[in-house]
């Protein structure tokens, strides 16, 4: 399944798609699901939309990748977004929405899911490397939230913009199962996933990795490699594009409800409904990320994506908070930012 956006699903259900075709002002200069504002939460590199943006320089640029392990025994590990001040090095990871939910915490990542009663369903957390990546090696040291159905925990490396994506997803419905998948290009095409059978990933801490280089990625479980794509094997003969994910992107971590989607796909996929009292909370833990970047990474000025086909171009879509799909918004003037 796709990594669902919460961000999108509350800025898309204020905001009409008809009004994507207006652009952000020079004082609210960067643009996010039809939102514009002028700090890291619209205009960090991959969140922010250059479409609808002010101009062609607002959004940040990529920082590039740097090599390091966080072990999150400091609070500075793991920041909200609104409170950063761009310097990657001070910050590895920046929680992505409000209210924030993730913080470092007796030195471990903490993603708490809670109850929101107005919707019948679970506000989770995302979080962001502050640091861009292709091609490396990425590892993570996960505890997930797999404790009921519908509750899903995922560890990816992705690009918001292109849709370019490779998963670790563990799903409530199947504690002893972690799932690989990927992406190309916000093609949703579910037959890709994979998954492996292990113990109980709620019990305990796990290795997972995934070693992307520009001919294959390889996921690992506790250093065992449990799955290979080539990129040799993804070619579309219909367009002669490789459909392998290539594009600079960010390691996030999440969890979300996805028993309470409301989207019947989703919903059986992770096991449906998600159990809820007033005072439930739903927890996924991160012990450590390193992350090994494949050479020299400098921060990339411009970032087409993948291959594409030479002879077309398609309107990308934006996740709708349920793993499904819809169109970009946004309102002139200025819509103002809803408080999450």
């Amino acid at each position: 399944m796709k990594f669902t956006s919460a961000f999108a699903a509350l800025a898309l259900s204020l905001a009409s798609s008809a009004l994507a075709q207006n652009k952000c002002t020079e004082f609210s200069p960067c643009s996010r699901e039809g939102y514009c504002d002028s700090d890291a939460m619209f205009c960090l590199w991959d969140l922010c939309d250059p479409a609808t943006s002010y101009n062609a320089t607002s959004c940040w640029q990529p920082e590039g990748c740097t090599s390091r392990t966080t072990t999150f025994d400091s609070s500075n590990d793991v920041i909200a977004i609104r409170t950063y001040g761009g310097n990657p090095q001070a910050n590895a990871f920046l929680s992505v929405f409000e209210p924030n939910n993730a913080k470092a915490a007796n030195g471990q990542l903490e993603l708490d899911m809670t109850y929101d009663a107005a919707n019948n369903k679970g506000f989770g957390a995302t979080v962001k490397a502050s640091t861009t990546i292709k091609y490396g090696k990425v590892t993570a040291r996960v505890k997930t939230a797999s404790v009921a159905t519908g509750v899903v925990t995922s560890f990816i490396i992705i690009n918001e913009q292109t849709g370019d994506e490779f998963d670790f997803e563990w799903v409530g419905k199947n504690p002893a199962e972690v799932q690989t998948n990927y992406y190309y290009q916000k093609e949703l095409d579910y037959t890709k996933m994979t998954p492996y059978a292990m113990a109980d990933t709620s019990a305990a801490y796990h290795d997972y990795t995934i070693d992307w280089t520009a001919e294959k990625t390889t996921w690992l479980v506790d250093n065992v490699p449990i799955r290979v794509l080539n990129r040799a094997d993804t070619l579309d003969a219909a367009t002669g594009v490789y459909k392998y994910p290539t594009s600079e992107a960010r390691v996030a971590f999440g969890i979300w409800d996805g028993g309470n989607s409301g989207a019947q796909g989703t919903q059986e996929w992770s096991g449906y409904p998600t159990p809820w009292s007033p005072t439930t909370v739903y927890k996924a833990f991160v012990d450590s990320v390193t992350i090994e970047c494949a050479g020299e990474q400098l921060p990339s000025e411009s970032e087409s994506g993948s291959e594409q086909p030479t002879d077309s171009a398609s309107e990308q879509p934006t996740d709708d908070g349920n793993g499904e799909h819809s169109s970009d918004s946004g309102e002139p003037p200025i819509k103002c930012r809803p408080r999450y």
